[in-house]
């Protein structure tokens, strides 16, 4: 992580609000530490290089610590403040707050424009964050005081939604919204205000001069010595094309220095049990702190802890093996065609069963009879306190780098999953 002016990395405050934790949870990648308001007594703000302080917090929360966070900002420290109603508690003289809201909230079901605009001349943040991403309501607005520059505005000069304050005593720096994004966000409402925070973490990281991970190490565990299972050659265009750095490991060189080296661990249909079982503390690990699983297994002894044996669907009729998707909101198999499944045109190898996903996981196909259909792929978040853990997909079948073997999409649906999942570990999607 880059050196900024003041410290190291982005602090997210929360007030154990479930919108502020859900939106940490989606932008985690470009924040490094959550921390519960009442516990800033412990905590020393000038290791950060930024503090955001999200909307959806009490308004009397910070009250208590305005005189640290005060502190931080006009000693040098970049603050994030998003609607707080009046921060009456941040100490910017002459900054004066208007109750308000937009005229209509329901204007962009109407064709209508909503009424605020982005300030001339253009703030340079716009250039990531464009007037679409802004606008959905607010919660007030304030007035551009000496050394402030607004971002975004009311029309006929009825307040700033939007200020930067670049050069505060100190060397500080203050960039104040009376947007609500995180709320939403974390509500999974208005889809503005999940671009802006998309935007915003990125361009707030580029600002203070700190690269992320770009999540993209990608390795295979060759656990069969078949040819085509143990070096599927084919599966590297894929991967390539789509920006990953494919590797190939043996099964048994798995541990904590090959899962050190990777962001995402594919492991094929036909491995050994006993042996992953024995590996189940570091691939727990690997996923409490970010990485990503992509299993292809009908599990006869669960070798991780959320893991469910395998059952068959009945085979009879064919109908029954013939997977179908039922969810795909992650872009997964939007560009494999309806047979993706099938292998030489034949249904049944893909999947012939399923497994009990966990409590929270998303069931992405079916397969079995149409008015008892079972899950064949589902995808799930391994669950941290702070909401850092990876992403497993979850195969219930043969190995996947054969899929589908036909199409322009030729054997594209191990990238197309490893895409999303980095995707989701990113805050591209959201889960």
């Amino acid at each position: 992580m880059a050196e900024t002016r003041r410290g190291k990395g982005i602090a997210y405050i929360h007030w154990g609000n479930s919108w502020q934790l859900r939106s940490f949870q989606d932008f985690r990648h470009y924040l490094n530490d959550l921390v519960y308001i009442h516990d800033l007594p412990k905590v020393d703000l000038s290791a950060y290089a930024a503090v955001v302080m999200p909307d959806a917090m009490d308004a009397a929360a910070p009250l208590a610590y305005a005189e640290q966070l005060n502190a931080y900002m006009h000693g040098g420290g970049f603050l994030v403040v998003c609607l707080q109603g009046h921060a009456n508690w941040l100490d910017i003289p002459g900054l004066t707050w208007t109750p308000g809201n937009c005229r209509d909230w329901l204007w962009w079901t109407k064709g209508e424009r909503l009424e605020v605009s982005l300030s001339a001349p253009h703030h340079p943040i716009t250039e990531s964050l464009p007037l679409a991403h802004m606008s959905w309501h607010w919660g007030g607005s304030y007035n551009v005081p000496e050394g402030a520059r607004s971002i975004l505005e009311i029309d006929d000069g009825g307040g700033s939604l939007f200020l930067d304050f670049p050069s505060l005593s100190g060397g500080g720096r203050l960039l104040l919204a009376t947007l609500d994004p995180h709320s939403h966000n974390g509500q999974r409402f208005m889809p503005a205000t999940t671009r802006f925070l998309q935007s915003f973490y990125p361009w707030l990281n580029r600002e203070l001069g700190i690269e992320r991970p770009k999540r993209n190490r990608f390795t295979y565990l060759q656990c069969s010595h078949v040819p085509s299972e143990w070096h599927p050659e084919w599966i590297d265009p894929s991967l390539k094309q789509a920006g990953f750095e494919p590797h190939f490991a043996p099964l048994y060189e798995l541990g904590p220095e090959l899962l050190g080296k990777t962001d995402t661990l594919y492991i094929p249909s036909s491995h050994d049990e006993f042996f992953l079982k024995s590996r189940a503390d570091d691939l727990v690990a690997f996923l409490e702190h970010g990485g990503n699983l992509i299993i292809c297994a009908e599990p006869c002894q669960p070798w991780l802890p959320f893991m469910a044996p395998f059952h068959a669907v009945s085979p009879r009729p064919f109908s029954n093996i013939k997977v179908r998707v039922r969810n795909d909101r992650f872009g997964i198999f939007a560009d494999l065609g309806e047979r993706f499944d099938g292998w030489q045109g034949i249904f049944g190898q893909y999947a012939r069963g399923w497994t009990d996903p966990p409590a929270g996981a998303i069931w992405l196909t079916d397969v079995g009879p149409e008015g008892d259909p079972k899950p064949a792929d589902w995808i799930w978040q391994y669950p941290t306190p702070t909401g850092r853990g990876g992403y497993v997909f979850m195969h219930n079948g043969d190995n996947m780098t054969r899929y589908p073997d036909h199409g322009p999409n030729k054997e594209a649906l191990v990238a197309n999953i490893a895409v999303a999942l980095r995707k989701l570990s990113v805050g591209e999607l959201l889960f």
